[in-house]
Order: C-alpha cells, then sequence, then structure tokens
C-alpha cells in the first residue's frame, strides 16, 4: 500500500487570471479557487487551461501559494509541474509540495519526441527525486505524445506515483486504461475530457477534470455526485447539458481561442477578466459578447 491517499471527485483546471500587464490577478484568483472550494470541488493550478507554457515561475510559484491559502483545506489542490527542463520541473514540483499542494501533476516534455522507454525513464526519474505524490498527465493535443497503457501500468507501482489523468480521446483509449489500471484503492483514474465523463465514469474513473468547471463547479459537482449515488439517467441529463455549455468556447476554435472564449465566459459570474498571456490573444470585445449572449441563453 501507497503512503499517499487516493484522490478522487471533481478536479477543476483553473484558468490563470492576469491583468493588462501579464501579471496575476490575485484577486481574481482568490474569487476563482473560493467558487471552487464552495462548491465542493478540488483544482489542478497551472494546467493546460492555466495556460502553463507561457507562466514565469515566481506567477506559478505566487499561484499555488494563493490556492493552497484560500482553499484552507476544503478541497485538493493540484499542481501542475508541466515544463521542458526536468531540472526545473523537479524544483517546481518541490517548491509546490513545500507551499501545501496535495499532489503535483507531470506531464511529458514536448520538444524532443520520446519513444515509450524514455516516457518511462522520465516519469521514473521525477519519481524518484519528489518528495510526495504525483499524478501523470496524458495529454497527447499538447505534447504530441501518448502514453501507452503498458508504460502507466508499470509506473503506477512507483511508490509515489499516484494517479492518471488522462486527456486522450482516441477510440478505445478509456476503456483500456479503465480495465488495465482500474478499479484499485492506490492509483486514481481520472478523466481529462470533459465531454467523456459519464462515461468514463460508468468505467470507473474515480475522478473528473473539466475545464468549465471554472464557471459552474456546482453542476459538475452534481454530476459526480448522481453518478456515485448510480443515477445515470441524472448523469447523462447533466453531461448533455454540460456539453453544450462546452461547446459555446470550443466551436469551431483551436485550443488557445477555446481558452480565450473560456476567460471571456467568466465574466457573467464576475470571477476573472479576458486576458490572456502572450502569445495567446484575449477574444475581440465582440466575440466576448457573443459567448456570454450564449451563456445567457443555455440559461
Amino acid at each position: 500500500m501507497k503512503n499517499f491517499p487516493a484522490h478522487r471527485g471533481v478536479i477543476v483546471p483553473l484558468v490563470t487570471p492576469v491583468d493588462a500587464t501579464g501579471e496575476l490577478d490575485e484577486p481574481a484568483a482568490r474569487r476563482l479557487v473560493d467558487h471552487l472550494a464552495r462548491h465542493g470541488c478540488g483544482m489542478l493550478v497551472l494546467g493546460t487551461t492555466g495556460e502553463v507554457a507561457s507562466l514565469s515561475t515566481t506567477l506559478r510559484r505566487r499561484y499555488v501559494e494563493i490556492a493552497v491559502q484560500t482553499a484552507a483545506g476544503r478541497t485538493p489542490v493540484f499542481a501542475c509541474i508541466a515544463h521542458n527542463c526536468v531540472a526545473e520541473t523537479i524544483d517546481l514540483a518541490r517548491a509546490h509540495l513545500q507551499a501545501g499542494a496535495d499532489a503535483v501533476v507531470a506531464m511529458l516534455p514536448n520538444y524532443f519526441k520520446l519513444e515509450p522507454a524514455g516516457m518511462e525513464a522520465y516519469f521514473t526519474s521525477l519519481a524518484a527525486a519528489i518528495p510526495g505524490p504525483v499524478l501523470i498527465y496524458n495529454m497527447p493535443q499538447t505534447t504530441g505524445m501518448s502514453i501507452p497503457v503498458d508504460v502507466i501500468e508499470r509506473l503506477s507501482h512507483l511508490p509515489n506515483i499516484t494517479g492518471l489523468k488522462d486527456s486522450e480521446n482516441t477510440s478505445g483509449r478509456r476503456e483500456r486504461v479503465a480495465e488495465r489500471l482500474g478499479g484499485r484503492t492506490d492509483f486514481s483514474l481520472f478523466m481529462g475530457v470533459a465531454a467523456s465523463s459519464v462515461p468514463a465514469l460508468r468505467l470507473g474513473f474515480v475522478g473528473l477534470v473539466p475545464s468549465s468547471g471554472n464557471l459552474y463547479p456546482e453542476r459538475w459537482r452534481e454530476l459526480y455526485d448522481a453518478a456515485l449515488a448510480g443515477d445515470w439517467t441524472r448523469a447523462v441529463q447533466l453531461q448533455n447539458r454540460l456539453d453544450a455549455i462546452g461547446a459555446v468556447f470550443q466551436r469551431n476554435r483551436p485550443l488557445g481561442s477555446s481558452l480565450a472564449a473560456l476567460k471571456a465566459g467568466l465574466g457573467l459570474r464576475q470571477l476573472c477578466g479576458p486576458a490572456m498571456l502572450p502569445p495567446l490573444q484575449p477574444l475581440a470585445p465582440v466575440e466576448q459578447e457573443v459567448i456570454l449572449a450564449e451563456l445567457h441563453q443555455l440559461g
């Protein structure tokens, strides 16, 4: 048995609120964290939704500090440590755990493409150097690489590799993951494709990582609780509604523009402004108004 707790539930990948100069908007950061914690959702700070590749080390560390302080033990705080430099990745992990993060989330570096043996060696080296729980993050859309399930299975037996966030949407992937890694008390499966949430929970995934949870954490928590209670009819109803909301942000947009649309949508609840970190740009004001109008129309 591993010495670290198994995590589960709704872990929302936080957007990173910034001002027009690119500095962290600390009051907005606190609003977002409190918004999630009040609705029973944990959070992943500095992930893809949080524009991690564009964040300075100083901003990363400060955001994790704010998240831990504001969550105040009400819900888990995970911190992504994505970086192309292994030494920097390890330094960030140690800093975030020291600040109080419940776990760190590691993804493959994305400059050099790795073969499966290299992927396994990378995560093994991280696990050996990081003094706390590590979740593996599979995100081919940004890394250009898919981590094979057999590699993840071998890594899952390391003492501090405690879970997987899988954001790969290829046919049969979630079934293979569930079959090989599901049902364990020492390893948690999180679905990172929001539209696959209910199917994943049916297969035995124990957590969800939906970006639209920034806006509507209460609805995602309701979906998770319905699934936990075996009320699959209600869970599917909520999935369909949340898919419609997700489509407002994602429709015909590349990843960066969909993140900008999500930030624009957060204005609906006065949670943060639309500013993005370069190289990403905010949506034009007219597009922001369209987003807000569509959300209003969905109720």
